[in-house]
């Protein structure tokens, strides 16, 4: 029997984690495999990937991973997939490069069957012709999908900055669209690339020290754009960024971005350099910690921030990111320098569709199904009101959630069921193995610090051979610790001497202790550190 089944294992109700299976009766492949970066990193957690299990234990009938672009969210997570699970993967030349070098990094084999498509292509997978659609995005290589399935049409957005001339002629009769919804609920304040481009121009012209731009690596338009405007404006261009720097080589390799070798400077060039000489482009558009930009603000790179500078962040602020972004501007300025982003100067043009393009790609598909993506809830809603809001029959909506089972069947489409999914967590060389217990631990010692009882008891007598001995890690200053240590030990003794009047085994004991001492310092102090009690047995 002919089924096709749609299942997001994130990519929707978040942003981060793109990976969507399409399932037929003929076999299943991947739609991206992106990653997420934690919007706060008290608990030391690197990145977050979706749980690719379902993806490796059937393993056997997928036939292939296509990659829309070569965003982190959308290809970031690639590695941890194909560790496990060799599926050959297909798309454009530039985000096949990036893979690579990925793959590289994460000592993946070189079994890897990478698949190059060129725009205006067809493959066959799991009995679906997929043909790639080149779309504008913020980066080289962009792809929107038309999956001509045994049920129908399904037409997968990738990211799109407008919408592309085949969804007026080629895609017809289209059951279902995945429609990214990143601008859905507020329409970007500046989308006009031109505009941009005269502002930071301006900008440069206009500042007598360094100008420092942030952008992300992988903007390749944007990055020519800015140096071409260096140029222009008799600077040097020194490129900043490990990850930068990687898409600068690969796109200059493939002809896609032309820079004459004698206008770049190396980084360790530019401390000696005149300063109205140098335009340095980095990354750290997020307020990543240890980004560029970010270091720069903090004062820890060689690069110097002064008066008589300007930076520019030439990117949106995502969603969940603004803490960190605000407080790296704010150190910039501390320094002297004059900072623009797109709050204060129309300083960058989106790469998503704006409202107009979203409901235009809706007018051409006329698709029986709409299904928002690449947002969090408040943008899948808006996208969702939007479409249903436009004249004509609308058409139907779903807000799907990570794991859910859609069928696409002859009368539309249908939720069927969920399958286990859920996020893995990054820590150093820990993938996948840090569960929310180990989370929640770190996340109490964070917030309350860490106190260790140690006892050495004589079950037989039954007594207190050494100890209790008491100590703190992070709970209160030092000038208050001896007083704490010593109320603690002093109640833990109390505890222990009671508790050892009648019989009890040492894991009651551990638990007594620890309720104990939880409730005094919980009444002392207000809050109630990890304790840890140690009791050994001779």
């Amino acid at each position: 029997m002919s089924f096709v089944r749609v299942i997001p294992l994130g990519g929707v109700r978040e942003f981060g984690l793109n990976c969507t299976v399409i399932e037929t009766s003929s076999g299943s492949f991947v739609v991206d495999a992106g990653l997420m970066f934690p919007k706060y990193n008290p608990t030391g957690i690197d990145q977050i990937i979706p749980d690719f299990s379902y993806i490796k234990e059937n393993q056997e009938a997928f036939q292939g991973i296509i990659l829309t672009h070569g965003h982190e969210d959308h290809v970031g997570a690639l590695p941890y997939l194909l560790k496990d699970a060799p599926i050959p993967v297909y798309s454009h030349p530039f985000t096949l490069e990036l893979v690579k070098r990925k793959l590289r990094e994460s000592e993946i084999n070189g079994n890897t069957r990478l698949k190059e498509v060129h725009p205006g292509q067809k493959i066959t997978l799991a009995g679906t012709e997929i043909e790639f659609i080149e779309v504008f995005h913020s980066t080289l290589g962009c792809y929107a999908l038309k999956m001509d399935t045994p049920q129908g049409m399904i037409v997968h957005s990738g990211d799109f900055r407008q919408v592309p001339p085949e969804y007026g002629t080629s895609a017809k009769d289209v059951k279902l669209f995945m429609c990214e919804s990143t601008n859905a609920e507020v329409d970007p304040r500046v989308s006009d690339e031109e505009t941009a481009r005269q502002t930071i121009t301006d900008i440069v012209r206009n500042t007598r020290g360094a100008v420092l731009v942030s952008t992300f690596s992988s903007h390749v338009h944007r990055i020519q754009m800015l140096c071409d405007i260096a140029v222009q404006s008799g600077r040097k261009v020194a490129i900043i960024g490990r990850s930068m720097s990687q898409v600068v080589d690969i796109a200059m390799d493939l002809g896609a971005l032309e820079i004459d070798p004698r206008d770049i400077v190396k980084p360790e060039e530019i401390i000696s350099m005149d300063r109205s000489k140098v335009m340095v482009v980095c990354t750290g558009t997020q307020g990543e910690v240890f980004s560029v930009l970010s270091l720069i603000a903090r004062g820890w790179h060689k690069f110097k921030v002064k008066e008589g500078d300007s930076v520019i962040i030439s990117a949106r602020m995502i969603p969940g990111n603004e803490l960190a972004i605000t407080r790296c501007i704010d150190k910039l300025i501390d320094f002297g320098a004059r900072v623009s982003y797109p709050d204060t100067a129309p300083v960058h043009a989106t790469g998503h569709a704006p409202q107009e393009e979203l409901r235009k790609a809706v007018t051409l598909l006329k698709p029986e199904t709409v299904m928002p993506i690449h947002g969090e809830l408040r943008q899948m809603k808006a996208l969702a009101e939007m479409v249903q809001a436009m004249p004509g029959k609308a058409p139907e909506v779903v807000l799907a959630r990570p794991g859910q089972v859609w069928c696409l069947e002859e009368d539309g489409l249908h939720l069927t069921g969920e399958i286990p999914r859920g996020r893995c967590f990054v820590d150093g060389e820990l993938t996948g193995d840090i569960r929310d217990v180990v989370l929640r631990d770190r996340r109490h010692i964070s917030e309350g610090g860490l106190v260790v009882a140690f006892v050495v008891i004589d079950p037989a007598k039954p007594d207190i051979v050494l100890g209790p001995d008491i100590m703190c890690k992070g709970v209160v200053p030092a000038s208050m610790e001896q007083e704490i240590m010593d109320d603690i030990r002093s109640h833990a003794e109390s505890v222990m001497d009671s508790c050892l009047d009648r019989e009890i085994n040492v894991l009651d004991l551990q638990n007594r202790l620890r309720e104990a001492l939880g409730a005094r310092l919980k009444a002392r102090l207000g809050k109630k550190p990890m304790i840890i009690p140690i009791i050994v047995e001779i």
